[in-house]
C-alpha cells in the first residue's frame, strides 16, 4: 500500500507539542535561577550578619579591656604625680615657713626676758608642723577645699587638722577622704567619707570614694550599691561614667 502523505493537521499537534516541551524547560530553568539566587541571598546575609557580630565582639572585648585596666592606670598616673610633685615642692617648704617665723622672734624680742622664754615655743609650734612630713615622705601641703584639680596636692594630716578645729564641717571631713584615697590609703579614705556622710548625706562623691575601697577590698555588691546611691544623688556627677560601667558591668555578669 502507498504511504499517505502527512497532513497539515499532524505537523501542527507536533508543532504544539514542541512549544510545550520548550516552555516547561524554559520555566525549569527559571525555577532553577530562582533557587539559585534565593541561596545566594541567604549566604550574602548570613556572611554579614556573622561579620557584624565578630565587629561586635571584638569591640566589646576592647571595651572590657579598657574598663579593666582603668583603675591601674589612673592609680599610676597618680603615683608618678605624686613622685613629680614631691620633686617640686620639697625644696620650697622651707621658705613657705620662714615668713612667718619673724613675728614671733620679734614679739619675744620686745618683752621682757622672763616672759620671752615660755612664749617662743608656743609661736614655733604651728610654724613647724606644715614643715613635717607624712607617712608617704611628702611635705605636707594644706588642704585647699576651694578647687577640685589637683586633689592628690592635699595633706590628709592638714585636712584633718583643719577637720578638729571645725568638727562639723562635712567638706573638711571629705577632704580628707580625698587625701587619704588620693595617697592610695583606701581603707582611711572609706572612714572619713563615712563621717562626711553622717554630717552631710547628700555628700555624692563620698559613696565613689567608699565604692572604690570596697572594690580593693574585693567586696563588689557593697561596692555596687555604693556606686548606685551615688548616681540616685548625683546623675550627672563628676563620676556618672565610672559608677555607670560599673553597674552595667555587675548587671552582665548576673
Amino acid at each position: 500500500m502507498l504511504e499517505q502523505p502527512e497532513t497539515g493537521e499532524d505537523r501542527g499537534v507536533a508543532i504544539v507539542s514542541l512549544k510545550l516541551a520548550l516552555s516547561q524547560e524554559a520555566r525549569a530553568s527559571l525555577a532553577a535561577v530562582r533557587v539559585a539566587q534565593e541561596s545566594a541571598h541567604k549566604r550574602a546575609r548570613r556572611q554579614t550578619m556573622e561579620t557584624r557580630l565578630g565587629v561586635a565582639l571584638l569591640l566589646g572585648a576592647a571595651a572590657l579591656g579598657a574598663v579593666a585596666s582603668g583603675p591601674r592606670l589612673a592609680r599610676w598616673r597618680q603615683s608618678r604625680a605624686q613622685a613629680v610633685q614631691a620633686v617640686r615642692t620639697s625644696p620650697p617648704a622651707p621658705e613657705t615657713a620662714a615668713p612667718i617665723a619673724p613675728p614671733a622672734i620679734a614679739v619675744a624680742s620686745a618683752d621682757d626676758p622672763a616672759s620671752a622664754a615660755p612664749t617662743t615655743p608656743v609661736a614655733a609650734a604651728p610654724i613647724a608642723a606644715p614643715a613635717k612630713e607624712t607617712d608617704s615622705g611628702m611635705p605636707t601641703e594644706g588642704c585647699d577645699t576651694s578647687n577640685r584639680r589637683g586633689l592628690w596636692r592635699r595633706s590628709p594630716e592638714a585636712c584633718a587638722r583643719a577637720f578638729a578645729a571645725d568638727p562639723k564641717n562635712a567638706s573638711l571631713a571629705l577632704a580628707v577622704a580625698q587625701a587619704e584615697h588620693a595617697h592610695a590609703r583606701f581603707d582611711e579614705a572609706a572612714q572619713w567619707a563615712k563621717r562626711a556622710l553622717a554630717l552631710d548625706p547628700s555628700a555624692a562623691e563620698a559613696y565613689v570614694i567608699i565604692a572604690r575601697a570596697e572594690v580593693a577590698n574585693g567586696r563588689d555588691e557593697e561596692a555596687r550599691a555604693a556606686y548606685q546611691r551615688y548616681l540616685e544623688l548625683a546623675p550627672r556627677g563628676w563620676h556618672k561614667a565610672e559608677a555607670r560601667t560599673a553597674l552595667r558591668r555587675a548587671f552582665s555578669a548576673r
